[in-house]
C-alpha cells in the first residue's frame, strides 16, 4: 500500500505540501532564537531528494500559500517560492549529475562516500541559498519582510540552518525511507535537447557565491544590476535541472543496507546526548563569540551548528571504522561469490588480496572468509570429481550405444525376406529396459523343411545379460544344426551355458522347430512364460504346458520336448515378463489377462499390427512410467503347404 502511495506524483505533492504546511504552522509561530533558528527551511532539497520534483513543489507551494496568507509581499513569496523550488530541484539533479563514481543510485546511504557526496550537496545547496537570498535583498528590499535578519553575519544563518537541519533531517529520512521499503523516485527520460557539459554550470556555483560576498565587502549597490543577476542565476539553474542525464542509473531496490540501520540509531543517539548536554554547550560557545557578538540568539544558533558538525564529524568517523571492519569486507566477499560464479575471481588479483588481509585478521569476518575459501576448495573438488563422473558416464554410455547397436545388427528384423515364398509369416520386436538388455529372439532356416524360433530372458539388467544372451542364442542356433529334436538341443546348451558362469546367470527360454510342409511344431519351454495360440477362427488362448528349468542354472538337466499339430492360419505368440510385468503409476500390471484380451482384440490384423497394436496398450497402460524389464514379442503365423506350392 505505501509503496504504491509513494509511486503517484500526486500523492507525493499532497504529502510535502501536508508536511511543509505543519512545520511552518508550528515553527511559523515560534520566535526560537529570534528567528535564527528555522528547523523547517532544509526540508526543501530533501524532499527533492526523496520524492524528485513533485516533492520540491509540494514543499514550495505549501511555503507560497502560508507567506501571502500571512500578509507576505506577493512579489517577495514568488522570489522566494523560485528560489526554494529550483534549488531543491537542483539538490535532486545534483545527486544523478555530479560527484560520478562507477554507478548512481537513488539516495542510499550504504557507504561513507553517499554520506559525504550528500553532505557536499547540501553545501552546496546552502551556499547558493544564502546567495540567493542576499542577492534578492539587495534586488528587491520588500524581501527583507520574509528574511529579517539582513546584517552580513546575521544572513550567514539562514546557511547554517540549511545545512544543520537539511543533512540531518535527511540522513535521518532518507534511512527510514529505506529501513521501511518505500522507494524513492528517480529521474524520468525528459524528451530535452538540453545537453550541456556539467563543467559549464559548476562556473556559475562558484561565481554566484563570489559575487555575492562582493556585494556584502563593498560599496556596490545597483538594484537593477542584483535583479538581472538573481534572474540571470535564477534561468542558469532551471536549464542545469532540465538539462539531459546520460548516466545510467542503479536501482538496488529497496533493500536497506547495515550503514543506514547504524545511521539511524547513531543519529538519534547523538542528538540525544547533544541535547542533554546542550547547557554546556551553549556556555562553551558564549565564552568564544562574546569576543565579537553579544546576541544570545545567534549563540544559540553557533550551538546548534557546533552540535549538528560534532554529530556529523563522529557519525562519518564511525562510519568509515563501520566500513573498515564490517561492510566492505562484507561487500568485498558478495563480490568474490559473484566472480566465482562468472568464473572471473581468479583474474581479480586486487580483490585476492583483500580477501587474504581479512583472513589474516582475527574476528567474525576472518570466519567468515576461510568459510568462503574452505566452500571454494570443497565445491572445486567436488566439481573436479563430478567432471571426472561425467567424462566416465559419457565414456559408458558410448559403450553402451555401441553395444546396443552391435545388440540391434544381432536380433533379426529381415521377417519378410526370411518367410518369402513360404509357409508361414513372422515378426518380432525387443526394446531393452536400459541401453542394452538381456532378452532376445532368433529364427533360422534348419534344413527345407524345419525351422527354428526362439524367445528368452536372460536373468540381471545390462552388459552381463546380454554376452549372456549372445552366448546362449548362438548356442541354441548352432545345436540347432547337429541335433534333430529340442530336447537334446536344450540339454547341450544347458550344458554348456553352466560352464563359466561365476555372475550365477540364468535363461528362461521358449524353443520351437516348425515343419513348414506338415505343420507339425516340437517344442521346449525352459521357464519361460507360456505363449498365446490361436488356433483356426477361435480366439487366443494360453498354451497350458509344464515348463522345463531354466538354461544355466544346474548342470545334467534332463529337458522334456512337447509336439502340437497347426493348421493354417493359426498364430502363436511368445514374449517375455517384460509385457506382462509391465507396471503404472497406481502400482498395477499389464497381467497375463490384460494381454490375453488385447491381443483378442487385434485378432484378425497382420501379426505386425498386432504387435503394433500390443505394444501401444502397453505404453498407454504403464502412462510414462519408467520401463522396468525389457519387452521382446515374437509372433509366427502358419500359412500351410498350400501357400508354400502357390
Amino acid at each position: 500500500m505505501l509503496k504504491k502511495l509513494f509511486n503517484n506524483k500526486i500523492f507525493l505533492f499532497l504529502f510535502t505540501f501536508l508536511i511543509r504546511a505543519i512545520f511552518f504552522y508550528y515553527f511559523g509561530y515560534m520566535s526560537i532564537a529570534g528567528r535564527f533558528v528555522i528547523p523547517d527551511i532544509g526540508l526543501g532539497p530533501i524532499f527533492a531528494l526523496m520524492f524528485g520534483p513533485a516533492g520540491a513543489l509540494g514543499h514550495s507551494v505549501s511555503m507560497f500559500i502560508f507567506e501571502v496568507n500571512m500578509g507576505c509581499d506577493l512579489l517577495a513569496s514568488f522570489l522566494d517560492f523560485i528560489i526554494t523550488f529550483s534549488l531543491s530541484v537542483t539538490a535532486y539533479k545534483l545527486w544523478y549529475t555530479t560527484f560520478k563514481r562507477n554507478t548512481i543510485t537513488t539516495p542510499k546511504f550504504d557507504s561513507t562516500y553517499n554520506i559525504i557526496k550528500f553532505i557536499k550537496i547540501m553545501f552546496i545547496i546552502s551556499i547558493c541559498y544564502w546567495s540567493f537570498i542576499n542577492i534578492a535583498l539587495k534586488a528587491y528590499p520588500p524581501f527583507s519582510a520574509l528574511y529579517p535578519l539582513t546584517t552580513e553575519i546575521n544572513l550567514f544563518s539562514y546557511f547554517l540552518d540549511l545545512f544543520n537541519f537539511g543533512t540531518i533531517s535527511g540522513l535521518l529520512l532518507i534511512s527510514i525511507f529505506n529501513i521501511l521499503k518505500i522507494p524513492l523516485q528517480t529521474p524520468e527520460k525528459l524528451f530535452t535537447k538540453i545537453n550541456i557539459k556539467i563543467n559549464y554550470f559548476r562556473i556559475m556555483f562558484v561565481l554566484l557565491p563570489i559575487y555575492t560576498i562582493i556585494i556584502l565587502t563593498t560599496s556596490f549597490d545597483n538594484t537593477f544590476v542584483n535583479m538581472i543577476i538573481f534572474i540571470i542565476s535564477i534561468i542558469t539553474i532551471t536549464v542545469f535541472n532540465f538539462n539531459k542525464i546520460d548516466s545510467p542509473i542503479e536501482n538496488r531496490g529497496t533493500n536497506y543496507s547495515i550503514i543506514e540501520k547504524i545511521i539511524l540509531i547513531f543519529i538519534v543517539v547523538l542528538v540525544i546526548v547533544t541535547y542533554v548536554n546542550f547547557d554546556t554547550l551553549i556556555l562553551l560557545i558564549k565564552n568564544i563569540t562574546d569576543k565579537w557578538v553579544d546576541d544570545i540568539n545567534f549563540t544559540y544558533m553557533i550551538t546548534i551548528a557546533y552540535g549538528s558538525g560534532l554529530v556529523l564529524m563522529f557519525l562519518i568517523f564511525h562510519i568509515i571504522h563501520i566500513e573498515k571492519i564490517l561492510t566492505n569486507p562484507i561487500y568485498d566477499l558478495i563480490n568474490a561469490l559473484k566472480g566465482y560464479k562468472n568464473h572471473e575471481l581468479e583474474k581479480n588479483t586486487e580483490l585476492n588480496k583483500k580477501l587474504k588481509r581479512y583472513g589474516e585478521r582475527n574476528d567474525e569476518i576472518s570466519k567468515l572468509v576461510k568459510a568462503f575459501d574452505k566452500l571454494t576448495k570443497s565445491i572445486e573438488y567436488r566439481l573436479s570429481k563430478i567432471k571426472k563422473t561425467t567424462m566416465e558416464n559419457e565414456r559408458i554410455e558410448t559403450e553402451f550405444n555401441v553395444a546396443n547397436n552391435i545388440q540391434t545388427h544381432m536380433l533379426k528384423t529381415d521377417f519378410d525376406e526370411f518367410s518369402k515364398d513360404k509357409a508361414f509369416e513372422i515378426s518380432a520386436f525387443m526394446n531393452p529396459a536400459k541401453e542394452v538388455g538381456g532378452d532376445f529372439y532368433d529364427y533360422f532356416d534348419i534344413d527345407d523343411e524345419h525351422i527354428g524360433f526362439v524367445i528368452g530372458d536372460v536373468s540381471g539388467k545390462g552388459i552381463p545379460a546380454t554376452l549372456f544372451m549372445v552366448k546362449t542364442m548362438y548356442l541354441i542356433r548352432n545345436h540347432s544344426k547337429f541335433h534333430e529334436n529340442p530336447k537334446e538341443i536344450y540339454e547341450n546348451v544347458n550344458e554348456l551355458s553352466c560352464q563359466r558362469n561365476d555372475e550365477g546367470l540364468f535363461v528362461t527360454s521358449w524353443f520351437g522347430k516348425l515343419n513348414i510342409k506338415t505343420g507339425k511344431l516340437t517344442f521346449v519351454n525352459a521357464g519361460h512364460e507360456q505363449p498365446l495360440i490361436k488356433e483356426k477362427n477361435n480366439a487366443f488362448e494360453y498354451l497350458d504346458t509344464d515348463p522345463n528349468f531354466v538354461l544355466g542354472g544346474l548342470e545334467e538337466i534332463e529337458y522334456n520336448e512337447q509336439e502340437l499339430s497347426l493348421n493354417p492360419g493359426d498364430l502363436i505368440f511368445l514374449y517375455t515378463d517384460g509385457i506382462t510385468d509391465a507396471n503404472n503409476d497406481k502400482e498395477e500390471f499389464f497381467g497375463r489377462k490384460r494381454l490375453k484380451e488385447t491381443i483378442n482384440k487385434y485378432k484378425n490384423e497382420n501379426i505386425n499390427e498386432i504387435l503394433e497394436m500390443i505394444k501401444k496398450e502397453v505404453t498407454e497402460f504403464c502412462n510414462n512410467e519408467d520401463q522396468f524389464d525389457d519387452m521382446t514379442m515374437l509372433i509366427i503365423r502358419y500359412m500351410g503347404s498350400e501357400n508354400n506350392e502357390k
